[in-house]
């Protein structure tokens, strides 16, 4: 017997979405309202208009794409929405799942994890739960359910969640093309769902090799050309200064302190509305005239400039001294603060490096595999053009923004570095 569905809501991406009871009881409750209030993509708007969709929009198409891969996709040989008790726990698991997102979504998570002692955000949302939803879902299996979001139940229920093709990535592609008006998300996941099978850690799909690769090539593309932006990571990576700067100065709380108060209502209000009136606040009254500027600059729209960027090489084995010193560089201040003493820049707080991460067409978490006549094979070994030319190949860059007034004299400072000089002021 299919799932009782209490209450329809309409989505832009995918028109109507069902909610049962217990759904809906997570939906209003206020610490799931509060994603309304967290911007998906970060800094992305301020290169994409439109894109403003919220964690709030994305939970709930998550679990709605969670419902067609219930319905569609064969796990270990098994349609799982046959099961209602199976098919309950997962989708509430794809509508809590970024239940704990801190401000800005990933940007903030980054320096929070790196630097100030955090955690991330599935191990946040899993304190969360556990704290204020244990009413709610006490007819459920809490550790269950926090064990898949969290990535620590392993199986292919979690893969359902998290691998190379899994509900949250199916809807996200979907949302961000639909709100930035790129293209490249757009690719045809119903289709894949439909062919979709997940056996024993692997992912297999039925034949139509070209789908596939049009759904892993789309969503390469979005990290080229959408979350890896030039300008939306100057703009990330002044966002991360500025949050951990505020949360040293007293203008903000560390989000460890939030779960300890146990104050839903303080948790309720740490979004991005609290962190942009930190902000203009400390434009106006605060102290410290770098951060000061650091703000001002951010909430005028004035980028930080790119002084350096280099492709690193597609193998992965970057060996050059320039590429190496900025990867210690990320979230090491005693090595930024050694690199402005050498190239003559005083203020080291004006310098930002960069190391993005490995981005390839497949997901090394989870092997993507085509069944055909000959039998099953991994798609790196298909016959497809795309997967011969680009399939195990990485791209990434490492960067360093600055000030625009120190952007000639850092130029020229990596220039003689690379060069091998020693005069580099």
């Amino acid at each position: 017997m299919a799932l009782e569905i209490k209450k329809q809501i309409y989505d832009s991406v995918h028109g109507y979405i069902g909610l049962t009871d217990i759904e809906l009881k997570v939906v209003n409750s206020p610490l799931f309202q509060r994603l309304r209030g967290i911007i998906m993509l970060g800094t992305v708007n301020l290169v994409y208009p439109g894109a403003t969709n919220s964690r709030f929009e994305h939970s709930l198409g998550t679990m709605f794409m969670m419902e067609q891969f219930l319905s569609h996709v064969k796990v270990n040989g098994k349609i799982l929405a046959d099961d209602n008790e199976t098919a309950q726990k997962m989708r509430l698991v794809a509508l809590l799942h970024d239940i704990g997102h801190y401000p800005l979504s990933h940007i903030t998570e980054h320096v929070i994890i790196k630097k100030m002692g955090g955690r991330s955000h599935e191990e946040f949302g899993t304190d969360i739960i556990r704290n204020f939803f244990n009413e709610t879902l006490s007819s459920y299996n809490i550790p269950e359910i926090t064990d898949i979001i969290s990535g620590r139940e392993g199986g292919e229920l979690g893969m359902l969640i998290s691998s190379a093709f899994d509900a949250d990535k199916s809807d996200y592609l979907l949302r961000d093309s639909y709100h930035t008006g790129v293209g490249y998300g757009n690719v045809g996941v119903q289709r894949l769902i439909r062919i979709a099978s997940f056996e024993k850690g692997k992912i297999i799909f039925n034949k139509d090799e070209a789908a596939v690769e049009s759904f892993l090539l789309g969503r390469y593309h979005m990290f080229r050309s959408v979350y890896h932006h030039k300008t939306s990571t100057a703009f990330e990576l002044m966002i991360e200064r500025i949050f951990e700067s505020l949360v040293n100065e007293g203008a903000l709380e560390h989000p460890n302190d939030l779960i300890k108060s146990k104050d839903e209502m303080s948790i309720f209000a740490y979004d991005d509305r609290m962190l942009y009136s930190a902000m203009h606040k400390y434009a106006v009254d605060g102290k410290n005239e770098f951060l000061k500027e650091l703000i001002r600059m951010f909430l005028l729209r004035k980028p930080i400039s790119v002084a350096y960027i280099n492709p690193l090489p597609e193998d992965g084995k970057d060996i050059s001294e320039e590429n190496r010193m900025i990867k210690e560089m990320v979230y090491n201040d005693s090595k930024t603060r050694d690199f402005a003493e050498r190239t003559g820049i005083g203020e080291w707080e004006w310098i930002f490096p960069a190391y993005l991460r490995p981005l390839g067409i497949i997901d090394d978490k989870s092997p993507i595999y085509i069944r055909d006549s000959g039998g099953v094979s991994n798609i790196l070994k298909s016959n497809g053009l795309i997967m011969q030319m680009i399939g195990k190949k990485k791209l990434y860059d490492a960067r360093i923004y600055t000030h625009p007034r120190y952007k000639t004299k850092l130029s020229k400072a990596m220039g003689a570095l690379n060069g091998g000089s020693d005069d580099v002021s």
